[in-house]
């Protein structure tokens, strides 16, 4: 099975601060120390990639003002109890961000330089999608009412999102990497079954990420899941399809409850790359034994197409112990090996 094409990633950061030892809150305002402590952890667990994933949900958020809360030991989340979207009016405050003045934005830009400095082309620019930003911004609860109260204030949201947020804010990033046409990686797990139903995703989330992209181009949008949840699950895949169109992804618990030839099979018939993803708590509980039976099983599946296939790791959790994280890892090159 020895085949470039089949490698295993990992997002490892909420893991790495842990194992290193080093303080969240500065690792995230320092992109040396960032870089440093993901170059440990690669080299530690002898991965296939340098995990560069950071906080993303938060960064955009922080540059137009709304709260984060910051922690010593873990990833920052927003602050849901002072969103920045309160009055409807709001909105227009949203206007001439300079992200250059935040600090969290000059740590994406510093990380970008440090990353070509140190390991070459190659760093994927990533933001915050639409959705997942206006529910930063707004509020989940207050922004699905908004869906079905005053379509209106919500394209407007979105609109603003796009024109005055996302689009500068990618286009600054690529003129860093100094590639006006690289793909960017939009980060957005509130869409997911049953966050969203089929009318949400179809009414407001593609046509705000088909707006997006008519701006800035090479987009594509990482949801999260759900599939299990529809009747048909291929309509999932189908609307996965439009918003990542290089990549048909599946994520526990979607794959285990689906099965992984049902991802297989679609990646086949649209001639596209495959990515499996399992489940973190999984990894976290389970016996050894049982966690390999499902990587022997995801491996088989994923590597029945003929396009690239990612094994995938989401989220490996702060406690994760090192030891057994070590055997699961080594268990996926042995495979990849035969």
């Amino acid at each position: 099975m020895k085949d470039k094409t089949f490698i295993f990633d990992s997002q490892i950061t909420t893991h790495a601060v842990h194992l290193a030892g080093v303080n969240a809150k500065r690792m995230l305002n320092d992109a040396k120390l960032f870089l440093d402590t993901q170059k440990y952890v690669y080299l530690y667990y002898g991965l296939d990639k340098l995990c560069t994933v950071y906080d993303v949900y938060n960064v955009e958020s922080e540059a137009i003002g709304q709260k984060i809360k910051y922690f010593d030991n873990d990833m920052p989340a927003v602050d849901g109890s002072d969103h920045l979207i309160k009055e409807k009016s709001d909105i227009y405050k949203i206007k001439n961000v300079n992200f250059k003045e935040n600090s969290r934005c000059r740590f994406v830009l510093d990380l970008i330089d440090r990353y070509h400095q140190a390991m070459g082309p190659g760093y994927k620019p990533r933001f915050c999608a639409p959705f997942s930003l206006a529910v930063n911004i707004r509020g989940f609860n207050n922004l699905i009412n908004d869906i079905y109260s005053d379509r209106e204030f919500v394209r407007q949201l979105f609109k603003i999102i796009n024109y005055e947020v996302l689009a500068p804010w990618i286009s600054m990033q690529r003129e860093k990497i100094g590639d006006n046409k690289i793909i960017a990686s939009g980060a957005d797990a509130w869409v997911a079954i049953p966050n969203v139903n089929l009318e949400i995703i179809n009414d407001i989330i593609i046509p705000s990420y088909l707006e997006l992209k008519g701006l800035v181009g090479n987009v594509y949008l990482a949801l999260l899941g759900g599939a299990r949840y529809l009747k048909d699950p291929v309509k999932f895949l189908d609307i996965q399809k439009i918003l990542n169109p290089f990549l048909v992804k599946g994520l526990d618990p979607d794959v285990e409850s689906l099965g992984p030839d049902f991802f297989t099979h679609f990646a086949i018939d649209n001639d596209m790359d495959l990515l499996l993803g399992i489940d973190p708590n999984f990894i976290l509980n389970s016996k050894l034994e049982d966690i390999y039976k499902r990587i022997e099983k995801y491996i088989k599946a994923g590597t029945a197409q003929n396009k690239k296939f990612t094994l995938y790791f989401n989220d490996i959790p702060a406690d994760m112990a090192p030891d057994k994280l070590k055997k699961i890892f080594s268990k996926v090159r042995k495979i990849r090996e035969k």
